[in-house]
């Protein structure tokens, strides 16, 4: 088990990078719902898991700057937030994903002349919350159509996977980004896509999107993308399935 501390993280709400906003996490949260089911022959409660959620909270600090968090927030949007917490900037690091409803935006003045914005996000598309792993640096730029630098999971897995994109920022032309997979880091076995996130064209940016495979998810998994652009930002979350899981790819 490796310790670590809760520094230099990313944050992201639909394609915003909010990292140099947000203040604190006050509650990342995915809690299951407990179905009392004691029988009547039973010295002891019986229980089975129900509905599973998930739940964000944060505080960030005012900024109306250009695509930043008074802009990312503002409106309460009623369309599916997808947020994502990256618990570092590398490659496999921890990352929270979750696709919400924002529930409000809430402003305080503190006596101290501070301007803090209280924000909570509910899970909404029947997916709770999803701990899965970082399969960029943290936000990573492509200058133009790029391979990314793989991550090695040891082994290949049985049960699909989930992936989710924060596109940041996009200059001209359009992006495809894509998540591809290899047995052998592309050697004999060449890398090729085992998720496709759909083409966003410069206007579009920033959005994000949540996407799933099914089946057997090799043992390398790199982020590529493919189009004719210039300086694509984004970041990209993966989670892969087991056979435990409360959602079957």
């Amino acid at each position: 088990m490796v310790k670590k501390a809760g520094l230099a993280e990313q944050f992201f709400i639909h394609g915003f990078d909010l990292s140099g906003d947000v203040g604190s996490l006050q509650r990342v949260n995915s809690p299951v719902a407990l179905l009392d089911v004691t029988a009547i022959n039973k010295s002891a409660v019986e229980r089975l898991q129900g509905l599973a959620d998930g739940q964000i909270a944060f505080n960030t600090w005012f900024d109306d700057g250009a695509n930043l968090e008074h802009t990312a927030l503002k409106g309460l949007v009623t369309t599916d937030r997808i947020t994502l917490w990256a618990l570092g900037g590398a490659i496999s690091d921890v990352a929270a994903m979750l696709v919400a409803k924002q529930m409000n935006y809430d402003p305080t003045r503190g006596a101290d002349g501070s301007l803090a914005i209280s924000v909570e996000c509910l899970g909404a598309t029947g997916v709770g919350m999803e701990w899965g792993e970082m399969l960029t640096a943290g936000k990573i730029t492509h200058a133009s159509a790029t391979n990314g630098t793989s991550q090695d999971n040891t082994a290949s897995t049985a049960n699909g996977l989930a992936a989710l994109l924060e596109l940041v920022s996009l200059a001209t032309g359009t992006v495809t980004v894509v998540v591809q997979e290899s047995s052998d880091n592309g050697g004999a076995d060449p890398f090729a896509a085992k998720a496709t996130f759909t083409a966003v064209a410069a206007a579009s940016a920033p959005t994000a999107e949540r996407i799933t495979a099914t089946g057997t998810v090799e043992r390398y998994l790199r982020v590529a993308t493919t189009g004719t652009f210039t300086t694509a930002v984004f970041a990209v979350a993966i989670r892969r399935g087991t056979a435990q899981d409360r959602v079957a790819y």
